[in-house]
């Protein structure tokens, strides 16, 4: 059994409301009673509210900062292969595609899939050092950014919003070659 309780927080004096559930066991005749606690606003109760505020810059040169801090990331391909899945706005990004953007003229092969596995790895890494892992999702060796964890130049330009509009003034991830169809776009806009 389930039942709904109010009561006044004795310290902020907030008017609050809270579960109850009642679990008996044995026959029923002395068995000890137990009540679970728990706030009904509240998804998930175990769950810990420690979201970190992700910000991506793409004009200019690809950066990232979490809580106001450059992630320093210590592989240049593990930082390019998050720029791609930031280029690809949400979309799933392959190990072939990725490899292709990467590593533009080798070919997909043993050695290229090993390589890249290991970048996706130190991406991985470096996203857990810095309680962020949230912001990229991989199914089935596929990847792509969680665009709604992180806050993001590109997006807000792309949103038409007229506060946004001078946000982009002609560079775009300048780090990388493969930008330049999405710097196209943008300055055709």
């Amino acid at each position: 059994k389930e039942a709904e309780f109010e009561y006044t927080d004795s310290v902020t004096g907030i008017k609050k409301k809270i579960n109850a559930v009642c679990s008996c066991s044995g026959n029923g005749t002395d068995a000890p009673v137990y009540i679970i606690l728990h706030d009904p606003g509240s998804d998930r109760h175990a769950e810990v509210l420690d979201v970190r505020k992700v910000v991506i810059r793409t004009f200019g040169y690809f950066d990232v900062f979490v809580d106001g801090h450059p992630i320093a990331f210590r592989n240049k391909k593990s930082k390019e292969l998050l720029a791609l899945l930031v280029d690809r706005r949400g979309g799933f990004v392959s190990s072939e595609e990725a490899i292709g953007f990467l590593w533009e003229d080798e070919p997909v092969n043993a050695v290229t899939l090993s390589r890249y596995r290991k970048v996706a790895l130190r991406l991985k890494n470096i996203l857990e050092e810095y309680g962020i892992t949230d912001i990229v999702e991989s199914v089935d060796g596929k990847r792509r950014i969680v665009t709604d964890r992180v806050s993001c130049d590109l997006y807000d330009y792309m949103t038409g919003a007229a506060e946004f509009s001078s946000l982009f003034k002609g560079s775009y991830l300048s780090n990388y070659s493969w930008a330049e169809t999405t710097l196209g776009e943008l300055a055709g806009r």
